[in-house]
C-alpha cells in the first residue's frame, strides 16, 4: 500500500505541546484516539482547540480519507501523549520526552468494541516502520500507551493481546523480509505425523490418511500445513453431516 502525501495543514496549537525536546528519541508509542472522527478532524481539533495540554505526533485515518497520516506535532518537539501527572508509570524509561507518539483512528461496533480499518493498520505499520528506520528503534522499543502507563489505550491492541503481537510481528518482516518465511512456519507449521496435530483436528486427520487423501512425503508419514490440513478437517465434518 503506497502510503499519501503526510498532511501539514493543522499543526498543533502551541498551548497543546512542548517546544524542542529534552531526550533523544528513543521510544514509539501507539495509541487509539477513542471517537469516531477522522485523522483531520483530530487534526484540527488539536490545532484550534487551545488548553488540551494533549497532543500526539501523527493521526493515521480511516479508510473512507484513504488512510491519511496527519502531522500534528513536529518531531523535533515534544508531544504530551503519554505522560502521568503522578509519575507512576509501568514503563521504566519511555516518557514524553522521548518518543514520538501515533495516533489511530477507530470505530466502533454495536456491542461498543473499538476496531481499526484494516488500511489503517497497514499504514501505521508503514509510518511506525518509517520511523524506526530513520531513529534506529528495535521493534522491543515500539510500545501500545497500556505499556508505558497502564491505560486501556489502544483498546483494540490491549484487549486482544494477538493482534498487538501480530502488529509487532509484521515491522519485523518490514525490517527483514528473511523472517517472512519463519513467521510463516510458525502461523502455518508443517505437521509431519499425527502426534503434531491439535486434538480437535485428529480423529478427521487419521481418517483422511487412512483414505490415502493424506499421504507423506517419503520419510514421514504426513506432510502437511496447517491451512491446508484445516480446511480438509473442516470438509469432512461437513460431509458427516450429510
Amino acid at each position: 500500500m503506497t502510503r499519501p502525501p503526510i498532511d501539514r495543514a493543522y499543526p498543533c496549537h502551541p498551548n497543546n505541546y512542548q517546544v524542542g525536546r529534552t531526550a533523544q528519541v528513543r521510544y514509539l508509542v501507539v495509541h487509539y484516539v477513542g471517537a469516531l472522527g477522522g485523522a483531520r478532524e483530530n487534526a484540527k481539533y488539536y490545532s484550534t482547540t487551545p488548553g488540551i495540554q494533549a497532543s500526539a505526533h501523527y493521526f493515521v485515518g480511516h479508510a473512507r480519507e484513504g488512510a491519511a497520516i496527519c502531522a500534528s506535532v513536529a518531531e523535533t518537539d515534544t508531544a504530551w501523549h503519554c505522560g502521568r501527572s503522578d509519575g507512576n508509570y509501568r514503563h521504566p524509561a519511555c516518557r514524553n520526552a522521548n518518543s514520538i507518539g501515533i495516533e489511530l483512528c477507530c470505530h466502533q461496533d454495536r456491542a461498543g468494541n473499538w476496531y481499526f480499518d484494516k488500511e489503517t493498520v497497514d499504514q501505521a505499520i508503514d509510518l511506525v516502520r518509517d520511523l524506526m528506520d530513520r531513529y534506529n528503534i528495535d521493534t522491543s522499543c515500539v510500545l501500545r500507551h497500556y505499556d508505558v502507563t497502564g491505560k486501556c489505550c489502544p483498546a483494540p491492541y490491549v484487549k486482544d493481546e494477538a493482534a498487538w503481537s501480530a502488529f509487532l510481528a509484521r515491522l519485523e518482516i518490514q525490517k527483514n523480509p528473511s523472517e517472512m518465511y519463519a513467521f510463516y512456519d510458525r502461523m502455518n507449521p508443517l505437521y509431519t505425523s499425527l502426534d503434531q496435530v491439535p486434538d480437535y483436528w485428529r480423529e478427521e486427520t487419521r481418517r483422511l490418511v487412512e483414505a490415502g487423501v493424506i499421504q507423506g512425503d517419503g520419510k514421514n508419514p504426513l506432510s502437511i500445513r496447517r491451512e491446508a490440513l484445516q480446511a480438509m478437517a473442516v470438509m469432512v465434518r461437513y460431509l458427516q453431516k450429510m
